[in-house]
């Protein structure tokens, strides 16, 4: 027996041996625990997966079929706020957990029942199954094998360029209709994002999934995990943007002529940076994540551009801060960039080669 840390929580492990028999000539085995075997309620002739982990050791799993359904009870009298009780479904739902019941034997307030049913919107295939005074049941219905991780993530691309035009286009006409459409864009990237974050933990958990995922190790969910934060934060700090200029137009105020023209030009040098990391990511090109660190390194001097910018003093705050978060949205294109380099070099290639 030895002790090792599991998520945390300190875990008693059995250590066993068994020795390798030769059946036939090309065939060896080993025996099973009995006390497994039952635990699994595996009987003769059922099929079990071998699977070959990142450091050569094998897992042996029980059949699908005998996956149980991952449960988490969530005491809502517990959470200090509306919206820490929806903070717990989100960290639930992003976990990968099949069912989440909420339970509150004072009763649920009409606070808390909104709040569930918001948060739940925005969780795709995830659905109120059972609803009474003192329970609330919550149903996953996602197969995960319907969503290739990279595919995915070629959708939010779209989604997020689609964004960044939107927002050249707002700068220069301020069209509140414009707003509009960015806000209901952000909502559909916020969905995917806590949908691929969900299916990056169930790999986790479930490593027979990888090949459906398109994941070949859980070093690939920890470079994607971090581009599809960054895929949300900027699509983020575009909406940020959005809202600042729908308080300029409340005020009846606008960007001047010269303010606009500056802020258009760093948002499409930005938005072709986009562009080229994302390509670069999706190709491991490091040659183009090389060019893409190159250009926000040299040609992106954003506290110089918000310093030069001049105007109206009652815009001028506004148009600064247009200009910072431009500058994040190219910092998170920064990281997406070197996280290709991070892929690159877990393959053998003429350029590194892993032995």
């Amino acid at each position: 027996m030895y002790i090792v840390l599991y998520r945390g929580i300190a875990v008693e492990v059995s250590e066993q041996y068994r020795r390798i028999q030769q059946v036939g000539e090309g065939t060896y085995s080993i025996t099973l625990p009995k006390q497994w075997v039952t635990e699994k309620g595996l009987k003769r002739g059922d099929l079990l997966a071998i699977i070959e982990e990142p450091d050569g050791s094998l897992k042996i799993q029980p059949p699908m079929k005998m996956q149980k359904e991952v449960t988490a009870t969530i005491n809502a009298e517990l959470c200090t706020s509306s919206i820490q009780l929806a903070r717990m479904i989100i960290g639930c739902y992003v976990q990968g957990y099949d069912v989440v019941r909420i339970q509150s034997m004072k009763g649920f307030t009409e606070d808390q029942v909104n709040e569930i049913s918001k948060t739940i919107d925005r969780l795709p295939a995830f659905e109120i199954v059972e609803h009474n005074p003192q329970n609330i049941i919550i149903q996953s219905f996602i197969d995960p094998g319907r969503f290739p991780i990279e595919g995915l993530l070629r959708r939010l691309q779209v989604m997020v360029s689609s964004m960044l035009s939107q927002l050249a286009d707002l700068i220069s006409i301020g069209d509140e209709n414009i707003i509009r459409n960015i806000e209901k864009q952000e909502e559909r990237i916020d969905e995917l994002y806590f949908l691929i974050v969900r299916l990056l933990f169930t790999y986790l958990r479930r490593k027979e999934l990888g090949k459906v995922l398109g994941i070949d190790s859980p070093a690939y969910v920890v470079g994607a995990r971090i581009i599809v934060k960054s895929l949300e934060e900027i699509a983020d700090y575009i909406y940020d943007i959005s809202r600042e200029c729908l308080n300029l137009k409340r005020r009846g105020l606008w960007l001047d002529k010269n303010m606009s023209t500056e802020l258009q030009k760093i948002i499409d040098i930005v938005q072709e940076i986009f562009d080229k990391c994302m390509k670069a990511f999706l190709s491991l090109d490091i040659n183009l994540a090389d060019e893409v660190i190159k250009e926000i390194e040299e040609k992106i001097k954003f506290s110089k551009t918000s310093q030069v910018l001049t105007g109206d003093p009652r815009i001028l705050p506004s148009a600064r801060y247009i200009s910072w978060a431009i500058g994040y949205i190219a910092n998170d294109c920064k990281v997406i960039a070197e996280i290709v380099f991070n892929r690159f070099v877990r393959e053998n290639t003429p350029v590194c080669s892993v032995s």
